[in-house]
């Protein structure tokens, strides 16, 4: 790490000499009067620019991503209602719609602005208009403003541009914008207010709002999003959020409540068919039922199934019988003397009285036959009449067979007929269950349309927004803009910045020397003596005695006299880059300050091309150029009376000057003038122009390199390193003329 002497970060941080802080001291007043001319600027500013306010709000989105459902919604949805899923950033984009704000404009009229005009500013009005503007019919034209006054009465005038037209209040009249009517508030005009009411169209309103209305969520987890916009006029600014937030939730709302009725009605056009087809149905069943003679089908199988059980069993009934009845007559006639065991025989009354008879008279004979023989006369009647029993018995199981076949017979026939009908049963029972399936598919859907309905109408009477309303419309107490402090602190800074900018840019595109350190940064030529700005109109100025000037060139006198030393008859050559740095006024100044030493001084003007010495000294032009080339007597002349100097004027200008100082008689002239003066002051042309220094310096001791601050440039002093590099001049010293950044009390002890 490198190390830093303390002298190197002294003179780093030493502000003192910076060139820039050297331009502001001595511009010091433009940081007095700039800030005080810009924050008086801003405090005119703060008191007739028309404020605006901030007007917020806030809504609380549903977004089921973030986890921020209705209690309300949600309760729909679990009844089977649809789903109203909505998110954060769709929401958004809706409130921030053209279309949603187009909505707005029209609903509050904001085409429309009324403004009252005082003696210095405009203001708008908006609930405070002391008349309104309603449009019966609309066309669209160009943005106009129209200036209405109140006439005598309830009459008025209103003038546009070069038209003029007049009205009655709550009459209507026609405007270039359409066709209107004008009435009054409850507001009252002021007598030194002049009102007028400006159209615009619809595109530049839109636009105006559109820009000046923020809708942003504040962070990605939250589901607020927060509205904000910027109006003059905070009841205003109020009625728009409420109106945009009022069409937002009715147009959320409308689209739910546009599903619900297209469901609806598609509910109610399948509904009407469904009911069409349905009571086509229950009419074919009604008609099978009294066709086919069923109430219900399925008992009437079971029914049926019964009969026909029935039917076979009395049929195996009879036909037990019939055989029991020819087991009888079997048994009957082949053991006519047995008895017959009737209990093994359904019989009704009379046969079973028959059969007991029988069977008594068969005992009765079995007893007498104990006794008597088979001829005695009781048996024979016996046998008489146990033949007439039999023969009735016999007669009686005849007509027990008759009955029993026809019996068995009708009941086969009513089993052939009815089987008959068992055989078409499946049928009709397909036929009837395809019906029944028809009707109750029909029925329940019918069932489910109708509960659908009213779910859906249920549903859209409990349609809520996607949006609540968290915090409403609300206008800043205090205006956002402009702000203040904030007005007054920018004011002040650009008061402090403007001519600290100009000053530094100044500095940026000045090519010319503006300080001491411009001329060391350039080259190792030592600076003797600088000499403050003074009005150069006439050369030898007479200031007091003790004046900063005299002190300077005093100072640069004993500066000289430290570096001649021990040298007595010195030659001092005075030159610089160009014309008009001070060349001839430091040459004529320092003379007049070594003849105040009582010093013996010649001033030489060898300005030989362009001579001004003479002219402004007062004195003859004759001099260098006819002692020279006429080898005249040198015309020497004193300026002053007290402390005076000589002087040597150029002479004649000539054409051949460097010829003229490269002669002999030149070297001769100095060397003879040398034994005369303590000190000869070569006034030379300046030495980046022409070569008349260079030849000069031969015959000099040292030489006095002039530059003036704010006119010498930088480039000019890298020639003199240049010089000094070379040896061209004899033993280079600067002086730094015209500097503007010495303070007055530097001297004022003097």
């Amino acid at each position: 790490m490198p190390k830093f002497q303390i002298s190197e970060f002294a003179q780093r941080r030493d502000w003192a000499n910076d060139p820039l802080w050297k331009a502001i001291k001595y511009r010091r007043h433009w940081f007095l009067l700039s800030p005080m001319l810009f924050v008086t600027l801003g405090l005119l500013f703060l008191r007739y620019k028309t404020p605006r306010y901030g007007i917020t709000a806030s809504l609380l989105i549903r977004d089921d991503a973030r986890g921020s459902d209705f209690r309300e919604t949600a309760l729909l949805e679990e009844l089977g209602f649809p789903d109203a899923s909505s998110s954060v950033e769709n929401e958004i984009e809706i409130l921030k719609s053209r279309t949603l704000l187009s909505q707005v404009v029209d609903d509050l009229h904001l085409t429309i602005q009324y403004f009252a005009s005082g003696h210095v500013k405009t203001t708008e009005l908006y609930d405070k208009t002391p008349f309104k503007v309603k449009f019966l019919k609309r066309r669209t034209a160009k943005p106009e403003t129209y200036h209405i006054s109140k006439g005598i009465g309830n009459s008025f005038k209103v003038q546009t541009g070069a038209n003029s037209l007049s009205g009655t209040f709550g009459g209507k009249l026609l405007l270039p914008h359409g066709l209107a009517t004008i009435d009054t508030t409850h507001f009252k005009p002021a007598a030194d207010y002049e009102y007028s009411f400006s159209i615009s169209n619809n595109e530049s309103i839109l636009e105006h709002y559109a820009h000046v209305l923020t809708v942003q969520a504040p962070n990605k987890t939250a589901s607020l999003v927060g509205l904000s916009i910027q109006d003059e006029l905070p009841k205003k600014g109020e009625a728009i959020l409420k109106q945009l937030i009022f069409r937002y939730q009715k147009a959320s709302i409308a689209e739910k409540n546009k599903a619900a009725d297209n469901t609806i009605a598609f509910i109610n056009t399948n509904l009407n068919r469904v009911s069409s087809d349905l009571a086509k149905i229950e009419t074919n069943i009604e008609h099978f039922r009294k066709r086919h003679k069923v109430i219900d089908m399925d008992e009437n199988s079971r029914l049926v199934l019964q009969k026909l059980n029935g039917n076979e069993s009395q049929e195996k009934e009879l036909s037990i019988r019939f055989k029991l009845v020819q087991a009888l007559e079997t048994h009957l006639s082949q053991k006519p003397a047995t008895a017959i065991p009737s209990a093994l025989y359904p019989q009704d009354n009379n046969f079973s009285e028959l059969i007991t008879k029988y069977n008594e008279m068969q005992l009765l004979l079995a007893k007498t036959l104990t006794s008597l023989s088979d001829h005695h006369p009781d048996v024979k009647s016996l046998h008489k009449q146990l033949n007439v029993v039999r023969n009735n018995l016999s007669d009686a199981i005849q007509y027990q067979k008759q009955e029993l076949t026809l019996s068995i017979a009708a009941i086969r026939n009513y089993a052939r007929d009815f089987n008959a009908k068992i055989a078409q049963i499946p049928g009709q029972e397909r036929l009837f269950l395809s019906q029944s399936r028809e009707q109750g598919i029909q029925q329940e859907l019918y069932l489910f349309l109708l509960k659908k309905r009213v779910e859906t109408a249920i549903s859209r009477s409990a349609n809520i927004a996607n949006a609540r309303i968290i915090d409403p419309p609300q206008a800043s107490p205090t205006p956002t803009y402009p702000n203040r402090q904030l007005t007054l602190l920018v004011a002040l800074l650009t008061g402090i910045l403007i001519p600290a900018g100009a000053l530094y840019v100044g500095l940026l595109i000045d090519e010319k020397i503006t300080s001491k350190d411009d001329i060391i940064q350039q080259c190792d030529v030592t600076v003797i003596g600088e000499i403050s700005k003074q009005n150069q109109s006439n050369l030898l100025l007479k200031p007091a005695p003790r004046s900063l000037v005299k002190e300077q060139f005093r100072s640069l006198r004993t500066n000289l006299h430290f570096i001649a030393g021990a040298r007595q008859n010195i030659v001092i050559l005075l030159t610089s880059a160009m014309a008009g740095e001070g060349k001839s006024f430091v040459a004529a100044h320092l003379a007049q300050s070594l003849a105040l030493a009582n010093k013996k001084v010649l001033l030489i003007d060898f300005d030989l091309r362009k001579p001004t010495l003479a002219t402004i000294l007062n004195l003859q032009t004759e001099g260098i150029t006819e002692a020279i080339a006429l080898g005249n007597e040198p015309h020497i002349q004193r300026y002053g009376t007290q402390y005076p100097f000589d002087f040597l004027a150029s002479g004649k200008q000539c054409p051949e000057t460097g010829e003229l100082l490269l002669s002999s008689k030149m070297n001769e002239l100095v060397l003879a003038l040398k034994k005369r003066y303590d000190y000869i002051l070569l006034d030379s042309p300046p030495v980046g122009l022409v070569g008349d220094a260079r030849l000069l310096g031969i015959h000099a001791d040292m030489t006095l390199y002039i530059v003036r601050q704010h006119f010498t440039f930088r480039h000019q002093v890298a020639g003199i390193q240049a010089l000094h590099t070379g040896s061209q001049l004899p033993e280079m010293y600067i002086i730094l003329n015209g500097t503007r950044n010495l303070h007055k009390y530097q001297y004022g002890y003097y």
